[in-house]
């Protein structure tokens, strides 16, 4: 037997040579670096599948309703839905249920409204409730079953909420001076190459979320208008939220991203960023930010004492100012859906339009992600 035998506890036991630890590391790591590599192509993928079905939606797959899709009688030509002139038809109900806008956070606090419900208790001397949705669809398809009487929602909700369901926007969260409501803004870091719109071609441009109107519908459209189109003329990301545009613009990650201009303005505001660190090269007509508004059926009494409260509603020393008073907004201001949404309506002219003049065959030859 071997002096070294490993039966032996006196044995030397040899020691590890750099061949043979080579011999164990380098299959794992080639394994490791195998995993890594096929995970990124994996994300990449899904991102890219990501990209197209967005690119498609919007642009080719799926049939898109026209400008307007009004199903409510209009003889006023305002562009809401009239009251119903059969009176059997008004809606009296004993509890007035409100929701504001759907999140599947914690949202705005009962305790925001408090004074603001029980003015509209007085009011209209009915009972009122607040509700809370998680998502859009669950708030849109509680209004279109007539489950919701006073209701807000944000600007890309109104259009469709006004025409299918019968929604009348009342009035929106605005400054003491009666202004309010945001721009889409193109933002770039300081000192970057990218001087105006005409610029982004051959950068990467990150939006925010597809559903955003300033992070992704408002300036895929006006790039289009531009003839630019994503993948042809620019590549696209997304970020998931504006906020996270906004820092990485501000760290140099991003090249150029759409970004809504209230938002920008809270985070330098809260330093959150420096602004010298961001340069906006375009801002965009205003948009109207969240509005409240009533059901078109509700009784002539119930929507006259809303419109009121709502309007005349002192902010002073409530919870929506303790809410919304650090975002710069003190009062109820009115809305006109006629004029105010024009821009809006507009943006989804626009992708209609482009749908509708888009063919399967356009679609692949595009490689299945580029609009016309």
């Amino acid at each position: 037997m071997s002096a070294a035998s490993s039966t032996d506890p006196g044995a030397v036991r040899p020691t590890s040579s750099p061949a043979r630890i080579l011999a164990i590391v380098l299959p794992v790591a080639v394994v490791g670096l195998a995993a890594y590599w096929w995970s990124t192509k994996l994300e990449a993928r899904a991102q890219s599948d990501l990209a197209s079905s967005i690119i498609g939606r919007m642009f080719v797959s799926e049939p898109m309703p026209p400008t307007s899709s009004m199903v409510f009688a209009d003889a006023d030509n305002d562009m809401v839905a009239d009251p119903p002139s059969d009176p059997s038809k008004l809606v009296n109900p004993e509890t007035l249920l409100f929701s504001y806008v759907a999140t599947e956070g914690p949202g705005v606090p009962d305790d925001a409204w408090k004074e603001l419900v029980a003015a509209l208790k007085t009011k209209t001397g009915k009972e009122v409730k607040i509700a809370h949705y998680n998502t859009a669809d669950e708030q849109m398809a509680a209004l279109k079953k007539g489950e919701l009487h006073i209701v807000g929602l944000n600007t890309g909700l109104v259009e469709p909420a006004v025409e299918q369901y019968g929604f009348v926007p009342l009035c929106t969260l605005g400054k003491a001076d009666g202004s309010w409501g945001y721009t889409m803004e193109f933002l770039v870091p300081a000192g970057s190459p990218i001087k105006k719109l005409e610029d982004v071609k051959g950068h990467k441009v990150m939006f925010t979320t597809l559903d955003s109107n300033s992070g992704c519908k408002a300036p895929l459209v006006l790039l289009k208008k531009m003839d630019m189109l994503p993948n042809r003329d620019y590549q696209y990301g997304f970020s998931q939220g504006h906020e996270d545009s906004i820092k990485r613009i501000a760290a140099k990650e991003f090249e150029v991203a759409p970004v809504a201009s209230d938002l920008l303005a809270r985070m330098e505001e809260n330093k959150e960023i420096d602004p010298a660190a961001v340069v906006s090269i375009y801002k965009s007509e205003r948009f109207p930010p969240a509005t409240i508004g009533y059901v078109y059926n509700l009784t002539p009494e119930l929507r006259d004492g809303i419109r009121e409260t709502l309007l005349k509603f002192e902010w002073k020393g409530t919870g929506l100012e303790k809410q919304f008073g650090p975002e710069g907004k003190e009062k109820f201001v009115p809305v006109s859906y006629k004029d105010d949404w024009a821009n809006t309506r507009r943006i989804d002219q626009v992708i209609a339009e482009a749908r509708k003049s888009s063919t399967p065959n356009q679609a692949t030859a595009n490689g299945g992600n580029k609009g016309t």
